[in-house]
């Protein structure tokens, strides 16, 4: 397997800033240009040939790229980078390091911590993709595919943005987000997808053709989303075989028996109930635990010091607008046209009772 070259915008030796910049930038805009969406249904010799040489030649440019930061911006030849922190089997690791390193804003070293650190992991994933055994599946290589990419991203971003702080360069945009941020979109897409669902209202034998062609059209929005590049590997198989067990059912030429197989669509159906229960455990993540139990007591504790005060309501609901996705009950109370009370929103923040090892009240084990 041959990896494709590295294009020409990648940053020399001894680049200026500004070279930097837009060799960062065209990093970037590759990086999201490589969709592995479309190869999940692709044979793995169709991967080979196309979607791993991409890959490559996307870990070539960014590896070329981030070395030319660290020259440029190395002072001591050594950097304070720990890379026993690094976990190579998840993303979690590499990228809260690198969120660790974002909170020191405005040094070389800084600069030349993240970019030797992303350069190390992107090294060893390029690695792993390359040896991969000829007996791997087209999900293997997706899995490394789309963390390659995640990996490639978040590494871009941090640095474009250190970057344009420390040098004093505008920016329209540098893309950066952290894990928390991060997490609260892929929260906020599943959120959205199970109120398409409506799984609370399950549907009759007489309009079962209809809600499933709802559900089709749910999965179709959420493979969509840019979000879907984000998402667990585990939760993307499962997406895709579902789509397959709604479409197929939905193409059932229902003129032969004079109705569509109710007792089939039904199954599919709780298959898709069941899932949407399952995702709901992308609120046992660690950062989003930690962030949920900080915006919960601060908001009770507004709430609690308000005397009622409906300035102060209209300002809690606003701030629990991040928490959407968290709990069915504060969902229906944000987006309900219904008014509640001060005294009703406390009840509610009780009522979700986020622990400290992220299992509220009802809630899903972690993963």
């Amino acid at each position: 397997m041959s990896s494709s070259s590295a294009r020409g915008t990648s940053a020399s030796a001894g680049a200026g800033p500004e070279a930097l910049v837009r060799s960062l930038q065209s990093v970037l805009a590759r990086a999201q240009s490589l969709d592995t969406r479309r190869y999940e249904s692709k044979a793995v010799d169709a991967i080979q040939e196309t979607l791993a040489p991409e890959v490559l030649g996307l870990l070539a440019e960014a590896r070329a790229t981030f070395a030319a930061v660290a020259e440029r911006y190395e002072q001591s030849g050594s950097t304070s980078v720990s890379t026993s922190a690094l976990d190579p089997s998840a993303d979690a690791g590499f990228s809260s390091h690198i969120d660790t390193l974002m909170e020191h804003e405005g040094s070389a070293q800084q600069l030349v911590d993240i970019a030797v650190i992303a350069g190390m992991e992107l090294a060893q994933r390029g690695a792993r993709l390359r040896a991969l055994l000829s007996d791997a599946s087209s999900w293997d290589y997706i899995a490394l595919a789309a963390g390659l990419r995640r990996r490639v991203l978040k590494a871009a971003s941090a640095i474009l943005q250190a970057l344009a702080e420390h040098e004093a360069i505008e920016l329209p945009n540098a893309w950066y987000l952290t894990e928390i941020e991060r997490s609260l979109q892929v929260r906020r897409a599943y959120a959205s997808f199970r109120a398409r669902l409506q799984v609370e209202h399950p549907p009759t034998m007489i309009d079962m053709y209809s809600r499933l062609r709802l559900v089709g059209t749910a999965l179709a929005m959420l493979i969509g989303d840019d979000i879907y590049e984000h998402l667990r590997i585990a939760d993307r198989r499962m997406i895709r075989e579902l789509q397959a067990k709604v479409i197929g059912w939905l193409r059932i030429d229902a003129s032969k028996s004079g109705r569509f197989p109710g007792r089939a669509g039904t199954r599919i159906w709780q298959d898709i109930a069941a899932f949407a229960g399952l995702l709901m455990q992308v609120n046992n993540r660690a950062e989003l635990v930690e962030h949920d139990q900080a915006l919960l007591a601060s908001v009770d504790a507004g709430l609690r010091a308000s005397s009622g005060d409906a300035l102060a309501l209209r300002s809690a609901l606003t701030r629990l607008g991040a928490l959407r996705g968290r709990d069915p009950r504060l969902d229906d109370v944000l987006e309900s046209s219904r008014s509640v009370s001060t005294a009703g929103l406390i009840d509610v923040i009780a009522s979700i009772g986020i622990s400290g090892d992220g299992q509220g009240r009802g809630a899903q084990p972690s993963w």
